[in-house]
């Protein structure tokens, strides 16, 4: 009877490929872990308008016939921690009351908290009346009558918001007023601000998804 030798590199080999593949399943089971534990956690954000220009861009939009709003592409996108507690000057994501019976998202920064008194004067801000630098509302004219307000108490539990374009962000001056602070749904962390240039490619373009399945964070 005919005998087959057995091949002693065939079997090492099978039993390397083996290891990498198993290797390969513990990397893949790793990153999903790690991805459910990033998105039980931050969220992503759409930023709509020109509210908070220029530290963030915002896409433009228009209203069609039924008053519903369209937006077209070209915002950035943001992760907002959602377990975070916000502070001073943190740009916040709300989820609020939009006058017509429904919820709206608006992206704003945090200013003043309860117990505080926030004053805007020619668009100067001062909070219990002293001084405070804002370098980033590069947008504020101080003749437009809209960039000085108050001064006013802000209730306890409430936030205070502006947006960084302060001569056309619709904000904590009018329309929304004083923010629950239960309202705010998240804080745009640093990274994500810097990380900008590559999140909103990517979400752009290899999400093969439209912006508007995500929340718009509108003006």
């Amino acid at each position: 009877m005919e005998e087959f030798p057995i091949s002693i590199g065939n079997k090492r080999r099978g039993r390397a490929s083996s290891i990498a593949v198993n290797i390969l399943l513990v990397v893949l089971v790793i990153i999903i872990l790690l991805e459910l534990t990033f998105f039980s956690r931050f969220k992503r954000f759409y930023v709509v308008g020109d509210s908070m220009y220029p530290t963030l861009t915002g896409a433009d939009y228009y209203y069609n016939s039924s008053g519903e709003r369209v937006i077209n592409s070209g915002g950035d996108y943001v992760y907002a921690d959602t377990a975070a507690q916000p502070n001073r000057f943190d740009i916040v994501v709300i989820t609020t009351d939009n006058g017509r019976g429904g919820e709206t998202t608006i992206i704003k920064r945090a200013i003043a908290f309860g117990g505080e008194t926030v004053e805007l004067k020619s668009g100067v801000l001062y909070i219990d009346g002293q001084l405070i630098d804002e370098p980033y509302a590069v947008y504020n004219d101080p003749d437009n009558e809209y960039n000085t307000y108050g001064p006013a108490a802000v209730p306890e539990g409430c936030v205070f918001v502006l947006g960084d374009n302060r001569n056309v962000s619709i904000d904590s001056r009018d329309h929304y007023g004083m923010i629950d602070i239960d309202d705010v749904v998240g804080i745009v962390e640093e990274w994500s601000l810097n990380m900008r240039w590559l999140i909103t490619p990517f979400s752009s373009f290899f999400d093969f998804t439209l912006p508007g399945i995500f929340s718009g964070c509108g003006s």
